[in-house]
């Protein structure tokens, strides 16, 4: 079952979900673009006009996760961050404050900063204009000659800039609703997990062959896992064969949320009977290995390949503690999942973390992973998690920037310390070392490209249950591109 709230809700409803082409008329929109109950046209993918439409109204007029704070250090570090044909800047400008500005000379245009660095003033490297860190102009290169103009006139034109929980978003319409609106329900759920206490460990940014919200889109569902990531129902990990029938008796079943602009699924278990769908929540203390007799060792090999594999969502705290959990007598009364969270809170008690007491409830609204619309993913869990962004790259439709940051809790004695990393982009996702998971992942890329582009395929034919995060990002899309009022 999925749900759509509505606009101002925060809270989760039941019943049927109210189709509808959008939150506008649908003849405003194209028919080659219109939505249709779970369908989604393949135009909406292919087409490089549709593509010019989400450039220059969709990604100007939403508030787009672009780093975290702890890439912009010390005063005067800057992170460039580039959608389309625009770039933007977002500089330390104090201790305390942080600014984005459009990275642009006022002078003759020229871009001001590339990549990332830090710099105690913005000097164009043209002719050597300068600016302040807060975007004021600080030197006109002999400025007698020039037509007489004031210092507002010339100071750097700012991009709205606000923060959540470590991240840094930056928003094109001056305006647009105030972040922590615009992400409701988001920070309300996401407060047990503590994102401000965690830093990237790591940063790795793939060049796929497919649109971006492809590459989107096989992160914003769990119905793909037998599919795709048969090895995860095995003991033996290497067996990556397709699925018997028996095998898929015990798939991942896992219903959407939508939400006003944002959605989650939760991987729920195995799909028995409508009514267990309707009472199952995540539950993250109900993990397994198939073929396994002790179930100690099989709750403790789920978390440890996911580390091994991927490198996040659990870290080397969590598979230590795993390990622990294969040789620990458990107490009667006590289910493995019990016991592994006990050894894992007191490991990381112990060696100076924060425990965040997160309750069943929270764990059930919290999900497995949600779509920040419209281009961000995060994937709430206890002490580390992932986050993955999309971008178009250039004005291919057929071409994205996918990136996946590792995030990990640091020690409360680590709070305040300056953390480095260095972000890695891979022409071929082969290059990158991201395990077998992720790399089953990137190979439908193109597939998916591939097949869409057939004359025999017209568009999407969702799941009305498990694949709603989709046709809900088009579904508020719609609001952006097609409607004239803000969404």
């Amino acid at each position: 079952m999925s749900v759509v709230l509505e606009p101002g809700k925060a809270g989760k409803l039941t019943g049927t979900t109210p189709w509808f082409t959008g939150d506008v008329a649908a003849e405003r929109v194209p028919e080659k673009y219109r939505l249709d109950r779970a369908f989604v046209p393949k135009a909406r993918y292919l087409d490089p006009e549709f593509l010019q439409l989400e450039l220059d109204k969709l990604f100007t007029r939403t508030w787009l996760m672009a780093c975290r704070l702890e890439e912009l250090a010390g005063v005067g570090s800057y992170v460039e961050y580039e959608i389309g044909a625009h770039s933007i800047l977002i500089v330390r400008e104090s201790k305390d404050s942080v600014q984005a500005y459009f990275n642009a000379c006022r002078h003759r245009g020229t871009r001001l900063a590339k990549d990332r660095g830090r710099v105690g003033s913005i000097i164009c490297p043209f002719h050597g204009w300068r600016w302040n860190l807060d975007g004021s102009i600080r030197l006109v290169l002999d400025r007698e000659e020039f037509v007489p103009r004031s210092d507002d006139d010339l100071g750097l034109v700012k991009v709205r800039t606000e923060t959540w929980a470590g991240f840094v978003f930056i928003n094109m319409d001056p305006n647009a609703v105030p972040l922590l609106e615009y992400l409701d329900p988001i920070p309300r759920i996401f407060e047990p997990f503590h994102y401000e206490n965690m830093r990237i460990r790591w940063q790795k940014g793939i060049i796929l062959p497919c649109n971006w919200k492809t590459a989107l889109d096989g992160f914003l569902e769990a119905y793909h896992v037998a599919g795709t990531h048969p090895q995860l129902f095995r003991l033996d990990k290497s067996n990556d064969n397709l699925l018997s029938m028996k095998e898929l008796e015990n798939r991942v079943w896992s219903p959407t949320t939508t939400y006003e602009r944002h959605a989650h699924y939760s991987s729920l278990g195995q799909k028995k009977s409508e009514t267990t769908e309707d009472n199952a929540t995540k539950d993250p203390l109900k993990r397994t290995t198939e073929g396994q007799i002790d179930p100690r060792e099989a709750f403790a090999l789920s978390v440890q390949y996911i580390f091994d594999d991927m490198g996040g969502l659990e870290n080397e705290r969590s598979w230590r503690a795993a390990e622990q959990l294969k040789t620990t007598d458990l107490p009667e009364g006590m289910t493995p999942g019990d016991l592994f969270m006990q050894l894992y809170q007191d490991l990381v008690i112990s060696e100076g973390y924060a425990w965040q007491d997160i309750s069943p409830q929270q764990w059930s609204e919290a999900g497995t992973a949600w779509n920040v619309f419209p281009n961000t993913i995060l994937l709430p869990n206890q002490g580390s998690s992932f986050m993955y962004r999309a971008r178009p790259n250039g004005s291919d439709p057929d071409s994205c920037l996918f990136e996946i940051f590792a995030l990990d809790q640091v020690a409360i004695a680590d709070y305040d310390k300056k953390h480095q990393h260095t972000p890695q982009i891979f022409e071929d996702y082969h290059d990158a070392a991201l395990g077998q998971v992720f790399n089953q992942d990137m190979a439908n890329a193109k597939e998916v490209t591939v097949g869409m582009h057939s004359p025999s395929f017209d568009g999407h034919r969702l799941s009305e249950a498990q694949e709603m995060t989709i046709y809900n990002h088009h579904r508020v899309a719609d609001r952006f591109i097609w409607a004239d009022r803000d969404a």
